[in-house]
């Protein structure tokens, strides 16, 4: 349209005439003759926001709470549906409190995000050189390489030195060379556990000439020629099952330290699970300290490893206890047969810190919205008192809610975890104890018979006269 007007119009195309054409043709709508797909598209209908119910559990709560004059302000409580449409009871949603060791379900969850419920961590000895047999001698280094075994304890350093000394090891004549995010206990101190290896080394009788140290794996990789020992640990689903039930904190802070640390965890969970930056602060990855943690993203973390656990075939209570059933810290809660097994949860107490914390996190079977996530979070008051108030207002909550539902099937919790706790040796070393010069020699005292000529016959004593 716009070229026939111009063809019409152009013996018109000179002086004040052509003026006027451009300034026609420049605001000229381009898209006049174009189909309406190209127009800007109608903005999407934004979701209904989730439904408010009124809870009379939550009003009781928060009566207790000023009747012992704690500050209202410092309770956290959120209650929803698991498709999220539904909040049954909300109060301060959105203030950052200390979550405790409720903190170990977000710890749970970028274990499982980043590895998977069926990994193993492997730590492995190796050498860059083949042991002289004659002079049971390393000629080389010793390597150990770690993926960050938050169960490796001193048992296992223990049976490792005696495993190579077993085996005919008696001096390194290069380094001992730690690699990897190797732990021991529970100290920060990175130096610490390689201390503590070295030492294991010394009283065995295996003697390192050269120095001990730890070294980035890059810096080593290629001088891992020959593999002797390996040590895998239970898998991460069982290792968290145990942390979460009995609140372990030395596994948690190890298992994070593998992780990457606390910043690494909660730039993940920023990133990939789409919590706010002001919703959590991560201190430690047990939850000792001071960690900072709102209700809602305590909740929000409970549909982000209730999904990530069933990409794998699992359920929430594979991971974590319930109450009254399981062992552990719910062992003892909610034991009466109408809630028994209708409550699942991570506990959370520090009485040092923010003047008394008590939390508790997880899922609350109800026959009106059947699982409902729940998150309190109550800081700066008794620790006992709020168990107390956490437990009733749950009670109440499902009662309100339809009465307790179905309890959850769920699988025995342990303390004690089955997995190798033996090192496995390589077919090298394997071949190598085989060596009659690395058998164990076992002197049997042989039992010499008595000589005749040494044995003394002691005369009896003479009868005494009458």
């Amino acid at each position: 349209m716009k070229a026939a007007l111009i063809k019409h119009l152009r013996p018109l195309q000179s002086g004040p005439c052509c003026l006027a054409i451009l300034a026609l043709s420049a605001f000229w709508p381009v898209g006049a003759n174009q189909s309406s797909e190209l127009r800007e598209p109608s903005a999407q209908p934004r979701p209904a926001p989730p439904r408010q119910l009124e809870s009379a559990a939550l009003q009781n709560f928060s009566r207790r709470v000023r009747r012992h004059r704690y500050n209202l302000d410092r309770q956290g409580i959120l209650v929803e549906s698991l498709d999220g449409r539904t909040v049954l009871a909300k109060l301060n949603p959105d203030t950052p409190l200390n979550p405790a060791s409720v903190m170990k379900l977000v710890t749970s969850l970028v274990a499982l995000a980043q590895l998977g419920p069926d990994h193993r961590f492997v730590t492995r000895v190796y050498g860059d050189t083949p042991i002289d047999q004659e002079k049971r001698v390393l000629p080389g280094n010793l390597y150990l390489v770690s993926d960050g075994n938050p169960l490796l304890g001193r048992a296992e350093l223990y049976r490792l030195t005696r495993s190579l000394k077993r085996r005919g090891l008696r001096r390194v004549e290069g380094d001992l060379v730690v690699t990897g995010p190797f732990s021991v206990n529970s100290s920060s101190n990175p130096d610490y556990p390689v201390r503590y290896l070295a030492r294991y080394f010394r009283r065995t009788g295996i003697r390192i000439k050269g120095r001990v140290y730890a070294a980035p794996k890059e810096c080593v990789s290629e001088r891992l020629r020959i593999e002797y020992l390996s040590h895998s640990s239970p898998s991460l689903g069982d290792i968290l099952s145990k942390v979460n039930a009995f609140s372990v904190n030395d596994i948690a802070d190890r298992l994070g330290r593998a992780l990457g640390g606390p910043e690494s965890m909660r730039q993940y969970l920023i990133r990939e699970m789409g919590l706010r930056p002001s919703d959590i602060r991560i201190e430690k990855p047990s939850g000792i300290g001071r960690s900072r943690m709102t209700a809602s993203a305590a909740v929000q973390v409970l549909h982000c490893l209730r999904g990530t656990l069933q990409g794998h075939g699992m359920q929430l209570q594979d991971i974590m206890p319930v109450a009254g059933v399981d062992q552990g810290t719910l062992r003892g809660r909610f034991r009466h047969s109408r809630y028994r097994g209708r409550v699942l949860g991570k506990t959370g107490t520090n009485s040092t810190k923010d003047r008394g914390v008590s939390t508790l996190a997880g899922v609350a079977m109800t026959r009106a919205h059947g699982p409902v996530f729940y998150a309190i979070l109550n800081n700066g008051g008794g620790v006992m008192a709020y168990r107390r108030w956490q437990d009733e207002f749950l009670r109440k909550l499902i009662q309100e809610n339809g009465g307790p539902a179905q309890a959850l099937q769920t699988r025995p919790k342990s303390r004690r975890l089955k997995g190798s706790s033996s090192w496995n040796p390589s077919p090298y070393w394997e071949g190598l104890a085989r060596v009659p010069a690395y058998r164990r020699k076992i002197r049997r005292k042989s039992r010499q018979p008595v000589r005749t000529s040494e044995v003394r016959t002691i005369p009896a004593p003479a009868s005494a006269s009458t």
